[in-house]
């Protein structure tokens, strides 16, 4: 999966894809993630969010590891540069 950063309603998005992922699914994914380089940043406000590419609001590492550590159990995940690859498993919590 790729581009949650181009849905307009985020938290939406992750209810769904926790909504339909099996019981010991994994959920892989890579995307934008603000804050973390100025110059992608740049570019994402000011051009690749006017041409309707990437939509805000726009998580940071910080609150994106929050959203996947409340819904899934082991997380993985590595940030290179603005985008972070994960991997997570949806499964009960010890």
């Amino acid at each position: 999966m790729n581009g949650f950063h181009a849905f307009p309603e985020k938290k939406k998005a992750f209810r769904e894809t926790y909504r339909v992922l099996k019981s010991g699914g994994t959920f892989i994914a890579c995307f934008y993630i603000k804050g973390k380089n100025r110059r992608t940043d740049w570019l994402v406000h000011r051009i690749l969010s006017k041409k309707g590419w990437f939509t805000p609001p726009f998580p940071n590492e910080a609150q994106l590891m929050k959203i996947l550590d409340r819904l899934y159990t082991q997380v993985e995940y590595n940030v290179d540069g603005s985008i972070v690859y994960f991997r997570c498993l949806k499964g009960r919590r010890i």
